[in-house]
């Protein structure tokens, strides 16, 4: 190993630790060194490396009496992509474009660095990804603002470990102690969510991010209990809903065609079973915690399908398709 090799590989050793413990006493650094096969370094040696880390790589640390601490919210991570990667990348990124109706700077500086990094590796990706971060560039407004403010708060809350107040917009003056346990985007409002404990109710709790009016963040420490598992959690939802912990089941059944091809066609739910019928069509079977989210998407099918079970969506979905009908019959 060349002089400059075993400086670069230990610099980036250094980041790694530092990025991973987020801050670190020298004391700490040297004894992690002395364990390593180079062996021990001093105090003057670290104190070089930690200015390179600065000055060459752009890493946001500060010392203070012995301490080293990264700033996580200004660290940038680096990444290296193989072609096929880069492609997954730009269908997420289509993905993003066709389910999210509001402005995202964050997601258009991120599509932006990808799209210079594959320009001459994948000059074609690169420019679709381009193409698609100018699609994410609207406009912003007072909503898209608030929505960005609370997301980037909730954010900094889930990575920290700390609290938030919320404030939704339907309850001004309601204000809530929360711990943010799990963010996820959803399909159905194109919204995003945020799980976590609520102290006001002390229960599970899930808000739509697109209804909080403010997001502060408080300096207490929480916890995410190792037993909460956000993908079992939302494993028998259609979406971010996964009711009150009684499953029920739904019976669709198509007719045969497009539609019942198109569904035997897709992966619509893990819990899913398709039954063929003599008649070209299909059954499709499904466990959630609610049907709420269903709705729409069974709407979406018309006269294609059925609902079987259980009755009560039967008739709900029902009496919608005859006043549909009747309003078109007028």
């Amino acid at each position: 190993m060349t002089r400059t090799t075993k400086r670069s590989t230990r610099l980036n050793e250094l980041e790694e630790l530092l990025v991973a413990s987020k801050r670190m006493t020298i004391q700490g650094i040297i004894a992690h060194f002395a364990n390593s096969s180079d062996g021990k370094l001093n105090r003057s040696t670290i104190y070089r490396m930690l200015d390179d880390l600065e000055n060459e790589q752009g890493v946001p640390i500060t010392r203070e009496r012995g301490v080293v601490v990264v700033d996580t919210h200004q660290y940038l991570m680096s990444l290296k992509l193989s072609i096929h990667e880069a492609m997954a990348v730009y269908l997420a990124a289509r993905l993003l474009a066709h389910y999210s109706d509001k402005p995202n700077p964050h997601a258009v500086a991120a599509l932006n660095k990808i799209s210079l990094a594959l320009k001459k590796i994948a000059p074609r990706i690169a420019e679709h990804i381009a193409t698609t971060s100018h699609k994410l560039d609207r406009p912003s407004n007072d909503r898209s603002i608030e929505y960005q403010r609370a997301l980037e708060a909730l954010t900094h809350a889930w990575l920290d470990g700390v609290r938030v107040r919320l404030v939704q917009r339907t309850a001004p003056n309601v204000e809530r102690l929360f711990e943010p346990y799990f963010i996820e985007p959803s399909a159905v409002g194109y919204s995003s969510y945020v799980i976590g404990y609520d102290h006001l109710r002390n229960n599970l709790r899930t808000f739509k991010i697109e209804g909080l009016q403010s997001v502060t963040l408080t300096t207490d420490t929480y916890t995410i209990p190792a037993t909460f598992d956000p993908l079992a959690l939302l494993a028998g939802a259609w979406g971010v809903n996964w009711g009150n912990g009684e499953s029920v089941e739904v019976v669709l059944r198509y007719r045969a065609g497009t539609a019942a091809n198109r569904v035997r066609d897709t992966n619509w739910h893990e819990s899913q079973v398709i039954e063929d019928m003599p008649d070209g069509g299909c059954l499709m079977r499904i466990r959630v915690g609610s049907t709420i989210e269903m709705k729409p998407w069974i709407r979406q099918w018309g006269a294609e399908v059925e609902v079987l079970a259980p009755e009560a969506l039967r008739k709900e979905i029902g009496d919608e398709m005859r006043k549909a009908g009747e309003l078109y019959n007028q």
